[in-house]
């Protein structure tokens, strides 16, 4: 098989099991309903490669009608992912890639993205189940949870793996695609094919279409994008055990094509830093959840409306050492070599000459063996006494690992017709589950999600979510309330710091500009919503049958609504369009002295929607030419922050905010910044218009037509839909033509004591300095001001 490059979904670590939990949307990490304690099938679904204690029970229990309905995302909507990963990713302690996917199917059919196949329940739809057992592809059962579909496992179980794939000294145990370095017997989990699981892009179809990936290998960005199925066909043999095409015409069949999906390629970003060993927030003041903010797609539906009832989403994690990497040019053997040539060294350009079968011992790169035993290159002779050899524990089957989380089953409804499509949707959520910080662990405790939201004052926030009923962990999982159960509230706070919730009257949040409920007609809590009745509905989430207050006896009584034990574990609140302000709120139930920090906070601003950040690196440079000078003003995009790659250099990278930006404004000021003015146009251009380069992420504009001798200011601006960000910080530089400059350095060796110029000649340039600022301060009013894109 030629070589080729591909994104190895693969880990090199010691023997340890490495993590991946997606906290929002709550990760299964392969659990039904049992919320507590550790999971109780760890194949279900797929294989994780997490620990057993970690992810949350579905909404409601899996008793007979006590599954709660998903919760609803719309189309379009926005939605931050967040989760923890335990071996880092974002430095240059190994190379990683988070991959973000989803897949919906409502009916029996074969999903799309697949050869079709007879329809059936081991088809589809793709659902959570209620029965915990694995899947059974000779024997589909409905009760039980299904994601891939059968006809794909058994094309796995047939078809040929990819033997141009490296696999270190590992002995697979059989050439079929279930086989790969991470699974060498073949197991199975759920119906996932392994060898699609460990490899991304992959060749073949798959159902699951990507979303997003993060790397601190930005430079593989426009590949990853290009070979996503979301934008190129993939291929299969109608002889299933063939995997390439001449093998497949020389054993009489067709190379068949499965369409690309024709949606967007996955955005592709730097991943956020996250350290090893470690499950927990970002580096900053520590609030800053390790999360990525997606768009809910569009288009999901079998029909390819944008509704789809049955959808779920995985999240992929990889890690790769150093030990593991070779180069884009198969000639060149050193990193030193590669990276002179212009070329990556990346653990992406293994394949299967690099094999411990196919190469000499000693051959470049080194890549390690199963434990290896090293002397230091001979400094360590091994003869016993005081010396000794050391082994280190590396095991080659975990040189090729991937690690998963995936959500129970979402739905997505269509965008509401009262919402402008000018506006934005920003989900507002809770994460966590029941219990103390031990109980909880490797999961969360109780959060709103996101904790900070902010909005522009014509975007909406849809506040929903669902809770678990069945994490109890025998009465020790602490919180309020029915035991087992989640259930929220929102009330509004005055202070972050205080417990205590504002009165009716002095409640402002509710008080909307608009409000859009989602309840159907006929049903009790449906209609148009007064400020009194948001503050009921939020504050008692749509409780019936409640106590009256002297009925109340404790916090396990069924109609006790103080402690929410008669509300809904999915609840859907609807949509608000808030008023400009800063609104605090918590959870009355969760705010004890162990799960007391469930609180949040909403911004709503001035603008319309969110304009894209400022730009970042703002640099003004003087840019020398003889007797005429100019400055150029350099910046890198937003989104276009340094980030740590996998050599350990600080390099620009990208991030969400990159599309966001649609011009760019720059300004100057000849009095350090008590005045602003737009410049009109850069150098060898009719107009102000940046030139940008490397995919964007880094631009310039080259100002003249300066006065000589003057100190001018810079600052940018971006501008986006939701209209221009703040300026950036100025930055400063003096336009010395080549006689600007001389007189300057006579006037500083004048000011030292040196020989200089006469009191005349120094008189002289200041009048003539004075006369250009005052020509300048006419000629700026000329200027005309740039709107926002």
């Amino acid at each position: 098989m030629s070589r080729s490059c591909m994104l190895v979904l693969c880990a090199c670590i010691s023997r340890v099991v490495a993590d991946i939990y997606m906290h929002y949307p709550p990760g299964a990490n392969n659990r039904l309903a049992e919320g507590d304690g550790n999971r109780n099938n760890n194949n279900r679904l797929c294989d994780t490669q997490n620990n057993n204690a970690g992810g949350y029970g579905y909404g409601g229990s899996n008793g007979a009608g006590q599954k709660a309905p998903p919760v609803k995302y719309i189309a379009g909507s926005k939605l931050s992912v967040a989760f923890t990963a335990q071996h880092s990713c974002g430095a240059e302690n190994a190379e990683c890639q988070l991959v973000v996917q989803y897949m919906c199917n409502d009916g029996q059919n074969t999903p799309q993205g697949l050869p079709a196949a007879a329809a059936g329940i081991g088809e589809g739809p793709v659902r959570d189940g209620t029965d915990g057992n694995t899947p059974d592809p000779n024997n589909p059962q409905e009760a039980r949870g299904l994601h891939e579909p059968t006809s794909f496992y058994q094309a796995c179980d047939t078809r040929n793996r990819n033997q141009g794939l490296y696999i270190a000294d590992r002995n697979l145990q059989g050439n079929d695609a279930r086989r790969t370095r991470q699974n060498n017997n073949g197991a199975r989990s759920g119906l996932e094919c392994p060898e699609e699981r460990d490899y991304w892009p992959y060749w073949h179809p798959s159902a699951w279409k990507d979303l997003a990936v993060m790397t601190n290998n930005v430079r593989q960005c426009e590949y990853y994008q290009l070979e996503s199925q979301n934008v190129k066909p993939k291929n299969y043999c109608s002889v299933t055990e063939e995997n390439n095409e001449a093998d497949c015409l020389a054993a009489g069949g067709t190379w068949e094509s499965v369409a690309a999906f024709g949606i967007p390629p996955p955005q592709c970003i730097a991943a956020p830093f996250q350290r090893d060993n470690h499950l927990g927030n970002g580096p900053g003041d520590g609030s800053n959840e390790v999360a990525i903010n997606i768009t809910i797609p569009s288009g999901a539906g079998d029909d390819g409306g944008n509704v789809a009832n049955n959808c779920v989403m995985r999240l992929r994690y990889n890690i790769t050492t150093s030990d593991t990497r070779a180069c884009s040019d198969g000639n060149l053997k050193t990193k030193t070599e590669c990276e002179a040539a212009g070329q990556v060294w990346s653990a992406a350009f293994l394949d299967s000459t690099y094999n411990a079968n196919n190469r000499e011992e000693g051959a470049s790169p080194q890549l390690p063996n199963q434990d290896p035993k090293v002397t230091l290159d001979g400094f360590l002779s091994g003869t016993g006494g005081t010396d000794s050899q050391l082994e280190l524990a590396i095991n080659t089957n975990q040189l090729g690992r991937t690690f998963q989380d995936r959500s129970h089953l979402f739905s997505i409804q269509d965008w509401p017709t009262q919402v402008p499509a000018s506006s934005d949707i920003y989900n507002l959520n809770v994460k966590g589950k029941r219990g103390n910080i031990v109980q909880t662990y490797p999961a969360t405790e109780y959060d709103f999600h996101p904790t900070d939201l902010v909005v522009g004052k014509n975007d909406y926030i849809h506040i929903q979510w669902t809770g678990n009923d069945n994490t109890n962990n025998n009465g020790n999982n602490n919180g309020e309330g029915t035991n087992g159960r989640d259930r929220h509230n929102i009330v509004q706070i005055d202070d972050q710091g205080l417990s205590l919730p504002l009165g009716a009257a002095a409640t402002s949040m509710f008080d909307v500009e608009d409000e859009i409920n989602l309840e159907t007609e006929d049903a009790q809590f449906s209609g148009p919503r007064s400020k009194e009745e948001l503050i009921k509905q939020f504050a008692l989430v749509k409780q019936t049958s409640c106590a009256a207050a002297g009925d109340v006896n404790n916090d396990q009584q069924e109609t006790n609504c103080e402690k929410l034990n008669r509300a809904a574990a999915t609840v859907d609140l609807g949509l608000l369009r808030m008023k400009q302000g800063t609104f605090k709120y918590m959870s009355s139930r969760n705010n004890n002295f162990s799960n007391r920090g469930q609180k949040g906070k909403i911004t709503v601003t001035g603008t319309e929607s969110i304009p894209p950040k400022p730009p970042a690196n703002v640099q003004a440079i003087v840019v020398r030419g003889g007797a005429n000078a100019a400055v150029n003003v350099t910046w890198s995009a937003n989104g276009g922050e340094k980030y740590i790659d996998t050599e350990g250099n600080a390099v620009i990278g990208r991030n969400e905010q990159l599309p966001k930006t649609l011009d760019y404004v720059i300004q100057y000021s000849v009095n350090a910044g008590q005045d602003w003015f737009t410049v009109e146009r850069c150098a060898g251009s009719n107009s102000a218009k940046a030139e940008c380069h490397n995919g964007g992420l880094e631009c310039e504009c080259k100002i003249d037509g300066l006065l000589p001798g003057q100190t001018y200011s810079f600052q940018v601006l971006a501008g986006g839909i939701g209209g221009w960000s703040r300026p950036t910080s100025a930055v400063a530089a003096t336009n010395h033509t080549s006689e600007s400059r001389s007189f300057a350095d006579k006037l500083q060796a004048q000011a030292s004591g040196e020989d200089g110029l006469s009191a005349g000649a120094i008189a002289a340039i200041v009048l003539g300095v004075l006369a250009g600022v005052l020509l300048l301060g006419c000629a700026v009013f000329l200027y005309r001001r740039r709107t926002p894109p």
